[in-house]
């Protein structure tokens, strides 16, 4: 059972990272449009991706951890490097609040928007690296 919520909580991470990543790069693409029914088009889109696969399978990563987590008796151990990849998913959770909050209106301008982004890749890439090396 733990190798299959193991396998489910990868597969639903990659594919939470890369929704962020992707919706992230939209945003600054959308930013460049010159049509407003381009514009109006695009948005649309996004919010629905945002809507009905970000946010499921965030859930779906969220309850696979969390039972990965206490099944192994992780907190238990003292392994501390989960404290930091939980740090790194709350910052995570907030730039995707943040990023559909950019959808439905522009708040960032183009080169904060785009920072967003690449914290979103870096603090997916440290998640990664928490839970694969374990340094500490």
């Amino acid at each position: 059972m733990k190798n299959f919520f193991l396998t489910l909580h990868m597969i639903s991470m990659c594919l939470v990272v890369g929704t962020l990543f992707v919706q992230s790069l939209m945003v600054v693409f959308r930013l460049r449009l010159k049509s407003n029914d381009e514009v109006v088009g695009l948005r649309k889109i996004q919010n629905r991706i945002h809507k009905f696969i970000y946010y499921p399978i965030l859930f779906v990563t969220l309850f696979s951890g969390a039972y990965l987590a206490f099944s192994t008796g992780l907190f238990s151990q003292g392994e501390n490097w989960i404290y930091f990849k939980l740090l790194l998913l709350a910052v995570l959770i907030t730039l995707g609040v943040l990023n559909g909050k950019q959808i439905k209106t522009d708040l960032l301008p183009k080169k904060y928007a785009m920072m967003v982004h690449i914290a979103i890749f870096l603090i997916g890439a440290g998640m990664i690296y928490l839970a694969t090396i374990k340094p500490f």
